[in-house]
């Protein structure tokens, strides 16, 4: 009787932990349906701009438009996966500043200031709490350069904190590492 008694218990207990790891995995998009999400830089027309796109045409057709291309973010979805939220890209042409927020309100607000919501952009989706393997992405923005910078790296985030000017906003989301499979 007692080794039945242990066995149902070492039983439910596996069968907890089995239902936690599937749900876990239930939680997450398919890294397999993962994009990169490349980053760009341009400061020829007189202010400094980040742009973020998935899209590598898009990338090719920025360098005649003075932008640069500097690395990639992560890895990010072009469908609404397991555990995803919308990321929301607003601009302002005044500025020349490329705005990305998950917080609708904030769209709102930013509108309200000038901003103007992307027309027909690519919809993005990331993580909104980290899960899955996901990495931080962190929000910093320079007010002297009216730009809004976002970067995986916590050794970036500080150098552009410590000698750029950059305001640290916290973190945005989570994105998928690059060589997550």
């Amino acid at each position: 009787m007692k080794f039945l008694w242990i066995c149902l218990v070492l039983a439910f207990f596996f069968a907890l932990n089995t239902w936690g790891l599937s749900l876990e995995y239930r939680t997450c998009g398919a890294p397999a349906d993962a994009v990169p999400l490349y980053r760009l830089f341009n400061s020829r027309s007189g202010s400094v701009d980040h742009w973020y796109t998935p899209d590598a045409a898009a990338v090719t057709d920025a360098v005649p438009k003075g932008y640069a291309f500097e690395n990639v973010l992560g890895l990010v979805f072009l469908t609404q996966e397991e555990g995803t939220a919308p990321l929301y890209h607003v601009v302002s042409a005044s500025a020349t500043d490329n705005l990305y927020t998950m917080n609708l309100t904030e769209v709102g607000l930013d509108e309200a200031n000038g901003y103007a919501s992307v027309p027909n952009p690519p919809t993005l989706y990331i993580y909104a709490t980290q899960v899955c393997g996901s990495v931080p992405v962190y929000r910093l923005y320079s007010a002297a350069g009216t730009d809004s910078f976002y970067t995986t790296s916590e050794a970036e985030r500080l150098q552009f904190i410590a000698n750029d000017g950059y305001t640290d906003l916290g973190i945005m989301g989570y994105v998928l590492p690059l060589g997550c499979s």
